[in-house]
């Protein structure tokens, strides 16, 4: 099933998961980014890199996010018309990001992928990919890459399960610690948006 095959995600409207590890279900919405968000945003995003790589031997590894979290306070501007930063919000707390940055007219980025630990296992990570992906489409873009460190496996498996392949790195200084991946959104020489 190709991950577009999905029920679309609203941007304003909740929708009600129940989790396939026996968690009670959730009503989470999935939104964009607005004014106000950017302290709740980057205490997950660092409470989330902490978790995984606080005690990573390599410092490059363990403090990597600190010095790539500018854009969260200026998303509102950083994140415009070729690019989306979505926020999960249950019971007014942000639980989960992730974004779309505009590289040039053909190619984007998905980043800032985070999910709270308390709420992983529910599919609200895989609503935000969802709704990234559509963006993507429905900006004119042909492909989303993304990178991923190596040890996020359950990641990698939500991305290759949504039609992701592994490619080769475009970042020679992360080749050590990331995965590649790319997913095609526009078949060669066609229009449509079918995956």
């Amino acid at each position: 099933m190709c991950c577009l095959d999905m029920p679309m995600v609203q941007r304003r409207r909740s929708r009600t998961i129940i989790g396939n590890r026996g968690t009670l279900p959730i009503r989470f919405t999935i939104r964009p980014f607005q004014r106000g968000d950017a302290p709740k945003a980057r205490q997950l995003i660092e409470a989330v890199w902490h978790e995984h790589f606080g005690h990573h031997p390599d410092p490059f590894v363990r403090d990597f996010i600190y010095s790539r979290l500018s854009d969260i306070h200026e998303a509102e501007t950083v994140y415009g018309d070729q690019a989306i930063f979505l926020c999960a919000v249950a019971e007014s707390e942000i639980i989960g990001t992730g974004a779309i940055k505009h590289l040039d007219s053909r190619e984007c980025e998905m980043t800032r992928m985070f999910v709270a630990s308390a709420y992983r296992g529910r599919g609200i990570g895989r609503a935000i990919a969802v709704g990234l992906i559509k963006f993507a489409l429905g900006a004119g873009y042909d492909q989303v890459r993304l990178s991923s460190n190596k040890i996020l496996a359950a990641s990698h498996r939500l991305y290759e399960s949504m039609g992701f392949q592994s490619t080769l790195p475009w970042d020679s200084e992360g080749e050590t610690h990331s995965r590649y991946f790319v997913l095609r959104t526009r078949r060669p020489g066609r229009q449509s948006s079918d995956c």
